[in-house]
């Protein structure tokens, strides 16, 4: 199996092909996909740092306590549903926790029947946004170039590394929603229905 590109890789390619430029509209996606990707290694304050901190999990729900190294140790991990979706033409992939059989999207503080101590939306439900991508996939398959069409896979490859980690945390009950293969099978057949239509003898 080939390693996947990395991103200093599409994005020269991207310049081979033109002309030593890279299109804003390109460099804008590359550049969000650079701090999604540099989330966890380099520890940048985000919604995934703030999920998997157990100094903040309720853990009387989960059974848990510090040990001899003051470290966190539960007997079951933090419960959560991601849902994602497109706002306008950003994706979105946003996360609760469930409190009494239903998802918890309000700020909430010491509530008995929620995993986590304190639950801010603000800070800690947003998990990947990535603007104006719903309408560059649209774009690499319209009009785009094999660079464009590897910058979506390497988002979703990028993604799929991040919801890793949060899963090897918490306990991801549900994933409701698009992925972003998903999208590009959607748009991919439907540019081949019109392909085929336009090309018809």
């Amino acid at each position: 199996m080939l390693d996947q590109p990395t991103l200093k890789e599409i994005s020269n390619l991207k310049k081979k092909i033109n002309w030593g430029e890279l299109p804003p509209f390109f460099h804008m996606v590359s550049n969000s996909l650079a701090d999604l990707e540099g989330i966890h290694a380099h520890g940048f304050d985000h919604a995934l740092k703030r999920l998997i901190d157990r100094n903040n999990w309720n853990l009387e729900r989960l059974e848990g306590h510090y040990n001899e190294r003051r470290e966190v140790v539960v007997k079951r991990k933090p419960e959560v549903i991601l849902f994602s979706h497109f706002n306008k033409s950003d994706y979105e992939i946003g996360c609760a926790p469930m409190s009494q059989g239903g998802p918890v999207m309000v700020f909430t503080k010491g509530d008995p029947f929620i995993d986590f101590k304190v639950w801010e939306p603000a800070t800690m439900s947003s998990i990947v946004r990535l603007p104006r991508f719903a309408e560059f996939i649209v774009y690499a398959y319209q009009k785009g170039d094999e660079a464009d069409r590897m910058l979506i896979n390497f988002a979703a490859q990028t993604i799929d590394n991040l919801l890793k980690i949060l899963s090897d945390e918490v306990n991801i009950i549900e994933f409701k929603g698009q992925s972003i293969l998903d999208l590009v099978k959607d748009i991919e057949s439907q540019f081949n229905v019109n392909h085929r239509q336009t090309t018809k003898p």
